[in-house]
């Protein structure tokens, strides 16, 4: 192993180097098996990987271009073709903020008219937007013309995956979006089969002489709801370091909680609510009243510490933590504390037992999380995008082509790199004047194209901006929809004997870089088969909220994208390393030697945060939410965000609503004319 100094800081501290940051594996790995002529068989002949020119917005350079300079906000993005992606990127951020800013407003008038008209053009290009595209040309017969424009450099939204190689093996992690069930009834059960899903998985195995253990699936639901099982650890600080195995299985034995913490915790596990007497509604308005902390103290009367135990799980999954989160959206995704109260939350019975156990998982998780879905719906709706058939394992480890995304005369053209600044409608004259008119930056230039009508599938910070015709009342809608942040890190590892040794292949703890983490066991998908063997690489991943106690639900979100956008890689990196070595160093852990490299993904935006009152109307009016479901001219909104809760079903309900809305709309307009 050697430095590559046209990759790190030079200055790196002596504590900087014992963990093992001089050294870097993953890009002379990759290097190293493209020369010896096996690159293409591991990757599938992956498209080059570029990064951003550091500081902002610029030309492109190869990563495998020895001059390249070390970028220190992306540090190491990986290999692959995702490896110009991961998460928010430096030109996606400074994109935004121009937006935000009103950088681009001068230069409208200049944009360059394309010539082009599409019978649909869609902005944003998550499962909202791809869901969308589908429902809208399956139900056209392909006949229209469809554009989706996305400022990301690859379409997928937080459903992207990240790549390595280590010792010669590809390794892929999710970049955000994660876990899924297969999908069989209803318009979600048709996509499924439409775009060619698979229904039956199979997983690497340790080999018979290894010690048997469980592997979580994907990375959220051991988190809390599937949380008891052997092989998860828990590790404390006080009254000195140690780990307690399975801390909830054997009733939390052995933690240093009080007792009557670990009374209470069992308690919102285990104890059964006196049921609500009224209908489903009237418990909706009643739990959105309140936050979920009000919920579990002031009504439950459980400790405090049981809030404070939920918070980071909470905001992993939803955003922000008990103190400002409507109990509504905790009720919704079965946390504790409402059992028996009625109708219970959408979640089986297995999952309320808390219950881990092999073979019986249902939620799982593809190699890349859910690109694995997203590669499947940009295959079906423009099949020259990624390499070879339609078949799963030729979609999933095809490479991507990006001279075909935006090819003309295929049935959705994708756009990438391009984020809208400017709608321009006249709800007034929908469908009886010209189209609306689309203005984007890509490159950074400005260009404009029409649609007949427009999906808004992006966030609606973005909307208010861009959209300068909306009603009042919709952009005060639009303020109802708050943002926080999430940082997910994908660590390759050139092996995980320490964590076999520990008997743990999910981990969680209280304090310093995250909270929790885990191994999940390799999908087989076509020639992609990593061995699941201790000795042999996998990927461990971190999912870190940004949930700060103390300050207001928006103020939350302001202070955490302030930290995840000011924090360079290499203090992430070193935040990580150091928290590896407190947690497994005793277990023969050897960042130098064991980490192989580490992938960062920044998500400004994460998540909408619901907080009390966003579920129900107040005084006859419509919820923001509802509000934002009706289209205006020619113009329908679909994102995740309308939920509450962002996860790839919501997403794609939105999107397809969206979709029927605007068929409907062109439809009478057809008519019309």
């Amino acid at each position: 192993m050697t430095d590559s100094p046209d990759r790190r800081p030079s200055d790196l501290s002596p504590e900087e180097r014992d963990l093992g940051m001089d050294v870097e594996i993953t890009r002379r790995d990759f290097l190293n098996a493209v020369a010896l002529g096996t690159g293409a068989a591991l990757l599938n002949t992956p498209a080059p990987a570029f990064r951003p020119r550091p500081g902002g917005p610029g030309p492109l350079r190869p990563l495998s271009d020895p001059g390249s300079t070390w970028d220190p906000w992306t540090g190491d993005p990986g290999v692959g073709d995702y490896a110009i992606s991961n998460g928010n990127t430096w030109d996606v951020v400074t994109m935004a903020h121009g937006l935000r800013d009103g950088t681009y407003e001068r230069a409208l008038s200049g944009a360059e008219d394309t010539g082009e008209t599409y019978d649909l053009v869609i902005v944003g290009g998550g499962f909202s937007g791809t869901v969308a595209a589908y429902t809208f040309l399956k139900a056209t017969g392909r006949r229209k013309t469809c554009l989706l424009l996305d400022n990301h450099p690859i379409i997928g939204g937080e459903a992207k995956r990240n790549e390595f190689i280590v010792r010669g093996q590809r390794l892929i992690g999710p970049q955000g979006s994660n876990g899924a069930l297969v999908e069989r009834e209803g318009p979600r059960g048709e996509l499924w089969r439409d775009v060619g899903l698979p229904t039956e998985f199979t997983f690497g195995q340790l080999a018979p002489d290894r010690r048997p253990m469980i592997f979580p699936r994907d990375n959220y639901l051991y988190q809390l709801w599937n949380d008891e099982f052997e092989n998860h650890g828990f590790y404390f600080d006080t009254p000195h370091p140690h780990w307690v195995r399975n801390p909830w299985g054997h009733r939390l034995e052995g933690t240093p909680w009080p007792e009557e913490v670990r009374r209470d915790l069992l308690r919102s596990r285990e104890e059964r609510v006196e049921p609500y007497r009224g209908d489903a509604e009237a418990l909706k308005r009643y739990l959105d009243s309140m936050t979920y902390d009000h919920w579990l103290t002031g009504v439950r009367k459980f400790h405090p510490e049981v809030a404070r135990y939920i918070d980071p799980i909470y905001a992993s999954g939803l955003g922000l933590g008990c103190d400002v989160m409507s109990a509504y959206s905790a009720y919704m995704v079965g946390l504790p504390g409402f059992l028996g109260l009625g109708g219970e939350p959408a979640r089986d019975a297995v999952v309320r037992n808390h219950v881990l156990r092999a073979g019986e998982q249902r939620d799982f998780s593809f190699p890349g999380g859910n690109d694995g879905i997203q590669r499947c719906i940009v295959k079906w709706l423009n099949p020259a995008v990624i390499e070879g058939s339609s078949a799963f394992p030729d979609v999933h480890n095809g490479r991507i082509r990006f001279d075909m995304m935006d090819r003309p005369g295929a049935p959705c053209r994708f756009r990438a790199g391009a984020m809208v600044v400017r709608l321009v409608d006249d709800p007034e004259r929908a469908g009886t004047g010209r189209p609306p008119v689309v203005t984007y930056v890509k490159g950074g230039k400005l260009y404009s194209v029409r649609g007949r009508a427009v999906i808004w599938a992006g966030a609606s910070f973005t909307a208010k901006h861009a959209i300068p015709h909306l009603p009042a009342e919709y952009r005060e809608a639009m303020d109802h929809f708050p943002r926080s942040p999430m940082l997910s890190v994908n660590v390759a590892l050139d092996n995980w004997r320490f964590l076999y040794e520990l008997g743990f292949t999910a981990c969680s703890w209280r304090g310093g870089f995250g909270f929790t983490a885990n191994l999940r066991p390799n999908m087989y998908v076509g020639d992609y088969r990593p061995p699941l063997d201790p000795d042999r690489p996998n990927i461990l991943t971190f999912y870190v909220p940004f949930n700060q106690r103390g300050l207001s639900l928006v103020d939350q979100g302001h202070a955490g994208r302030a930290r995840l956008f000011a924090t360079s890689y290499r203090a992430y990196e070193t935040q990580i390393r150091q928290q590896l070595v407190r947690l497994f160093g005793s277990a023969g852990f050897d960042p130098a030697r064991d980490i192989a490299g580490i992938v960062i993904n920044r998500w400004g935006h994460a998540y909408c945060n619901a907080g009390p009152g966003f579920y129900t109307p107040r005084d006859g009016s419509p919820t923001p939410a509802d509000l934002l479901r009706r289209p205006v001219g020619s113009l329908a909104f679909a994102h995740s965000e309308l939920n509450g809760n962002q996860h790839w079903p919501v997403a794609a309900a939105e999107g397809r609503r969206a979709a029927l809305q605007v068929l409907e709309l062109l439809s009478r307009s057809s008519a019309a004319r």
